[in-house]
């Protein structure tokens, strides 16, 4: 009954004896293999760096895209209505037309009848946004005038073809131009040359 149970029993392990039990797993260390080392971690660290930099740039980049659209949109807008305005109103006379005036490369105002009593309101000035970079290109200042019949007219009530608007900042510029049909269409990211 001795033996029977030293069967049973698993044999012991020394350090010597592992040699002489085939199949038994060993660890081998490699005396070439360490943990990472200082210069391992400055790489990593320079590549993650790098890639939070691009990240970082993009977005910025981003934003700036978009306050440069949204300026334009919203230009584009108030000539849109500003035309609308006069089309409505039936106005011949050019102290009662709509218009909008580029001052200079930050203000422009925009003169329609807001209220609805058949005359045209004090002119509303506004401003890009400052903290987005965002600038009209010239030369200045720009006037669209707007007739009974939605076209743009010079100050002596004939009918011009009206300058792109080109709004630009450090990355890029977008354009305002003006259909044949009289709608305003924006165009992002493409430079529209100002007609002078």
């Amino acid at each position: 009954m001795l033996n029977s149970n030293r069967r049973n029993e698993r044999p012991m392990v020394t350090k010597n004896s592992r040699d002489k039990i085939p199949n038994m797993p060993t660890r081998h260390k490699s005396p070439n293999v360490r943990g990472g080392s200082g210069i391992d971690l400055l790489i990593v660290a320079a590549i993650v760096f790098v890639i939070i930099g691009f990240v970082v740039v993009s977005l910025v980049r981003g934003n700036r895209a978009t306050y440069r659209t949204s300026s334009a949109m919203e230009i584009a807008g108030y000539l849109q209505k500003a035309r609308a305005d006069s089309m409505r109103r039936n106005a011949r006379d050019l102290n009662q037309m709509a218009q909008v005036k580029i001052f200079n490369r930050r203000f422009y105002s925009i003169a329609l009848d807001g209220d609805g009593d058949g005359n045209l309101d004090v002119p509303l000035v506004k401003s890009l946004p400052e903290q987005a970079d965002v600038e009209i290109n010239g030369p200045f200042p720009k006037t669209y005038v707007f007739n009974w019949q939605g076209q743009t007219v010079d100050l002596q009530n004939n009918p011009v073809a009206p300058p792109a608007i080109v709004i630009g900042n450090s990355t890029g510029a977008t354009g305002i131009k003006f259909g044949d049909d009289g709608k305003f269409v924006v165009v992002p990211g493409a430079k529209v040359p100002a007609a002078n």
